[in-house]
């Protein structure tokens, strides 16, 4: 039931079918976003999706709270409720609150398509999730045909995929949390960008930042480009919103951290803010596998060159999120950056939704234990399992393809930019073309999948003469996609 399109919707396309199947859309074109002609509208807004921490007195420093030890009761339920930090270990709970996680929403509208882009301060959302705040949104918002829900990755946010609990066995996963913040929420944004949606304009700047991001997997592959799409009031020039576009692990805390934030992008945001306080900044996660990562850079080097900011300290994430920030803003001012009057901004969109199966056993124990909250799909009818099927679900079953989760990929077009929405962590081999539009994919001897064919990278799958970027962990996080 959770997953059937509201009686009565009418306008945009349907969120899902009876199956609880995602069409496939291509707007403008499909039904109920057939057009996208006249003035580009765009609205932006945010919303606190900080959860509540009960503190407690760690009497034997564990890091949990055991049994007698007082705690602060904040839902007066008689129960210690954790909040557990996900990205690194299990049971990590978190202390208190260093910075707001949010939800960030830019939404931009041309005829009678319009789509929502929404960044999530957490480590991920599965596509489920994802579904539930498309069918909210569909009963508030209504004239959004998209929305694409993607997470910047921090490993400091709250805990929402099931992995990272109090033990392996026990999922984190919070529904009520995700109910009543994280979907409630990020809708209120979502309503209140739309309504506000104002004819707007574009300045779009690319840059790199090489400084700040590194690589710790062979090869040495990174996407360096660090990209800024800036929305102004078209009536009087007054910045709306800034997206910036950038691969690189939100984790300069490290493990040891036990305090709320969203990382690196915290300080990216707020300088960004700083800068121009008219517009909402919101950070959307490039490519991440391969491992692009905090870890490895030189932080704040002295004039000889010596790390005054190592990895695991808050200097450190300033250093790379204001440093981002800076960079993009420079070349968002600079004389290389690209006007993009309203009426040249064309929009379009495609999504394609999919089954995937597991031969991952740990994967399958996950799923059938309840560690991951998914939805299952039988892979010959593409029907949803339903309770009694569940119960008589078995490992084996996962494994020998006859089950599947749901997931999507897709390609958002603002007038040059061309935005590929990846579900998971990609290694920048899969998306980056050289220059001749061949790949980095190298099949090393000994390599993990010696049997792999190489791929054509995703860059040199995109329209010609568009500037190409990409969103990981965009409608899902499947994990790293080798």
């Amino acid at each position: 039931a959770e997953t059937i399109q509201p009686a009565g919707s009418a306008g945009p396309p349907p969120v899902v079918d009876e199956s609880g199947r995602v069409p496939d859309l291509i707007c403008p074109g499909s039904p109920g976003c057939e057009s996208a002609a006249g003035d580009l509208l765009v609205g932006a807004a945010a919303r606190s999706i900080t959860p509540t921490i009960e503190t407690w007195t760690d009497a034997n420093e564990n890091g949990v709270q055991d049994g007698a030890e007082p705690y602060d009761d904040v839902n007066g339920n008689g129960a210690w409720d954790g909040v557990w930090l996900a990205g690194f270990g299990q049971g990590r709970a978190a202390v208190g609150v260093h910075d707001d996680v949010w939800s960030r929403v830019i939404v931009v509208k041309k005829g009678d398509l319009a789509i929502g882009m929404v960044a999530l301060d957490l480590v991920g959302f599965f596509h489920d999730d994802v579904v539930r705040i498309r069918l909210a949104a569909a009963e508030a918002v209504r004239d959004l045909d998209q929305i694409v829900v993607s997470t910047t990755h921090t490993h400091e946010g709250p805990h929402t995929m099931g992995l990272w609990g109090e033990n392996p066995v026990v999922s984190g996963y919070d529904p009520t949390y995700v109910d009543e913040v994280i979907v409630a929420r990020t809708v209120e944004a979502l309503k209140e960008a739309s309504d506000n949606a104002r004819p707007a304009s574009a300045r779009l700047a690319v840059t790199q930042a090489p400084e700040l991001v590194n690589d710790t997997r062979l090869p040495e592959v990174l996407d360096q480009a660090l990209s800024i799409l800036q929305f102004r009031d078209a009536a009087t020039g007054s910045p709306l919103a800034n997206a910036v576009f950038w691969g690189n692990h939100p984790e300069a805390l490290g493990s040891d951290n036990t305090l709320i934030t969203s990382d690196y992008a915290h300080f990216l945001r707020d300088e960004l803010e700083v800068r121009y306080p008219s517009a909402v900044a919101v950070f959307f996660s490039g490519s991440l596998g391969g491992l692009s990562t905090t870890i490895g850079v030189t932080g704040c080097p002295s004039e000889d060159g010596t790390e005054t900011c190592p990895q695991g300290t808050w200097e450190r994430a300033e250093y790379i999120g204001r440093g981002a920030a800076n960079a993009a803003a420079a070349a968002l001012e600079g004389a290389e950056a690209r006007d993009l009057p309203g009426d040249s901004l064309d929009l379009e969109l495609r999504r394609r939704a999919f089954l995937l199966t597991t031969t991952n056993g740990a994967l399958a124990l996950a799923f059938w234990i309840g560690v991951l909250p998914r939805n299952l799909f039988f892979v010959e009818t593409g029907k949803p399992l339903g309770e009694e099927d569940i119960a008589a679900l078995t490992p084996g079953n996962l494994l020998d393809q006859i089950v599947a989760v749901q997931t999507e990929v897709g390609v958002i077009r603002i007038g040059p930019l061309a935005i590929a929405t990846v579900p998971g962590e990609l290694y920048p081999e899969l998306w980056l073309a050289k220059p001749d539009g061949g790949s980095y994919i190298e099949r090393p001897e000994g390599g993990d999948f010696p049997d792999a064919s190489p791929e054509t990278p995703l860059m040199a799958l995109l329209p010609g003469g568009v500037v190409p970027v990409v969103i990981n962990n965009a409608n899902d996080a499947l994990g790293y996609i080798l």
